[in-house]
């Protein structure tokens, strides 16, 4: 029994494996040929795989937009944040947990994220991918957004769902994607993106 449960180990890790090569080569060929012009058999070359096994792995090329969707969605620093947030008694605090988070998230999933706002109106799997991202994405907004409105100090008029779009504003996917066009730096970023939604939320510091 334990070692048939070594090889079943085995046997999963290798699958894992091979599923994060193909999808790390189908990220890779997405960002420098587009998805229009990238094929399945590329992926599988680039992957150094058969192309039966990128379909039985992964899929053709909707599920593999898809499955690279789904990581970022299931991303580790992402589902902390929301978490996290939940805890902070301090509004400000809030909004810097959230301003370094969501940078350090869309730092590193730059490449795909880019593939999905650049092609979703010429694609409709990757305009259903770039839909997925977007609701996983202010739906943790939006729990920052009522945690906000839990600890009060808010400027008036403001309520749940303005306080979302205001975050979105401030840390969705365009306004990092300009910061990194600027050169700038996570720090540089998240800081100044920070003072900005601390402004429209909570108005100038006392």
């Amino acid at each position: 029994m334990a070692v048939r449960d070594y090889r079943s180990s085995v046997r999963e890790r290798h699958a894992q494996d091979t599923r994060q090569a193909i999808l790390d080569a189908a990220a890779a060929l997405f960002a420098e040929r587009g998805y229009a012009r990238t094929t399945v058999a590329a992926v599988a070359e680039a992957a150094g795989v058969a192309v039966n096994t990128v379909y039985t792995s992964v899929g053709g090329k909707p599920a593999l937009v898809t499955a690279l969707t789904e990581d970022g969605a299931r991303d580790e620093v992402a589902v902390r944040t929301a978490r996290e947030v939940t805890g902070c008694t301090d509004a400000r605090e809030v909004v810097r947990l959230v301003a370094r988070n969501t940078g350090s998230v869309q730092q590193r999933r730059q490449r795909i994220l880019a593939i999905l706002m650049d092609n979703r109106t010429a694609d409709e799997d990757v305009a259903a991918a770039a839909d997925l991202a977007i609701r996983a994405t202010r739906a943790r907004l939006d729990v920052a957004a009522g945690r906000l409105v839990e600890l009060g100090g808010l400027r008036p008029g403001l309520d749940r769902d303005r306080v979302g779009q205001i975050l979105w504003f401030y840390f969705g996917f365009e306004s990092w994607r300009t910061m990194w066009t600027f050169g700038w730096g996570l720090d540089q970023a998240a800081e100044w993106l920070a003072e900005q939604a601390e402004s429209a939320l909570l108005g100038a510091r006392a």
